[in-house]
């Protein structure tokens, strides 16, 4: 129930966003692909969920004798601002290592192409994600937050807006931020991330565009937007598709 109350919720504040300040004007709102995209944001939850808790238990089980008492105690006497600045760029960081690595080892690549399947982008179009990858996403950032004794707060500071963040990022709204590009994601930031024009491929990773900046995949052209989107791949189209591909 819970997740019919926010993607309806989602739906009328990005609609009324994307309805008032379009980047492309032309662009439906049931676009291509939208059922797919709506097949994703319900189930991925409970796919993505479950193996993530399943195998953070065992890892956890594997691994307890690597937590430091002292150093968590050290961690969660920090103020909480501190903390959950320490807690982005730590997560942002390890983002960025398997985000690129998903583009260019190729069996991972089939994983993370679903991702970028799409042609048109919305804000629903971010719930367009494979649970496998998800799944190593999320130990991936969760992991060292939880190994260095980040607090709950922290944890779901962190949370909250590492999920309403790339829902943004993905929307089809010409919102610029300009003084925040290189600290915070932001949507033309991130629609270069998912151009298919090439002298975009392979660009802004982060959620931190200043770990791009530092490894050289910063992309954000002035007074240009990319003209296209999507793989040259051909990707099927439904959710059980998606799902069966890069076993294939």
């Amino acid at each position: 129930m819970k997740f019919a109350i926010a993607f309806l919720s989602l739906w009328f504040i990005f609609g009324i966003l994307e309805w008032l300040f379009p980047l492309r004007k032309e662009q439906k709102h049931f676009r291509q692909g939208w059922l797919t995209d709506v097949a994703h944001f319900f189930f991925n939850h409970i796919l993505i969920n479950v193996g993530t808790y399943l195998i953070a238990v065992i890892l956890y089980i594997f691994f307890k004798g690597a937590i430091s008492p002292a150093l968590q105690t050290a961690v969660r006497s920090q103020p909480i601002f501190l903390q959950f600045a320490e807690a982005f760029f730590i997560a942002q960081l390890s983002f960025y290592f398997v985000h690129r690595l998903a583009h260019q080892n190729s069996w991972l690549w089939r994983f993370h192409a679903i991702h970028h399947s799409s042609a048109e982008l919305d804000w629903l179009a971010s719930a367009r994600l494979h649970p496998v990858e998800m799944i190593v996403v999320n130990l991936a950032v969760g992991v060292p937050l939880f190994l260095l004794g980040f607090t709950r707060e922290t944890f779901g500071a962190y949370l909250i807006f590492g999920a309403v963040l790339p829902i943004l990022n993905h929307s089809n709204t010409r919102f610029q931020f300009p003084y925040l590009n290189r600290i915070i994601a932001t949507p033309e930031f991130h629609h270069w991330h998912h151009s298919n024009d090439r002298e975009a491929r392979d660009k802004n990773f982060s959620g931190f565009p200043i770990i791009d900046l530092m490894f050289g995949t910063y992309y954000l052209p002035k007074n240009k937007m990319p003209q296209t989107y999507g793989v040259d791949e051909v990707i099927p189209q439904t959710y059980w598709q998606h799902l069966l591909y890069p076993f294939k």
